[in-house]
């Protein structure tokens, strides 16, 4: 796991779905905050505040990473549920 004060160009095994979200954020309002377990981004913060953490499964290895970053970002991290369907 690894995190970074920018959004990393490459999306790893995120799918489609949010990986456009992924891309769309990074342009506009732009991510301050990327979290990535491997290559793939887990968690990011937009600059508006808004933290995204895709309802997406991995492994178990990957799963845990995303528990720590619920963990570490506290009850206002929200999980973007209107990506799926973008």
């Amino acid at each position: 796991m690894s995190a970074v004060p920018y959004a990393p160009s490459s999306t790893g095994r995120l799918p489609l779905p949010w990986a456009r979200k992924y891309d769309r954020d990074s342009r506009g309002p732009g991510i301050v905050y990327t979290v990535r377990s491997y290559a793939t981004p887990i968690a990011w913060v937009r600059a508006d505040g808004r933290t995204i953490i895709p309802p997406v499964s991995y492994s178990t290895t990957t799963t845990r990473h995303q528990n720590l970053c619920r963990a570490w970002l506290g009850t206002a991290a929200t999980v973007d549920e209107g990506a799926a369907a973008a």
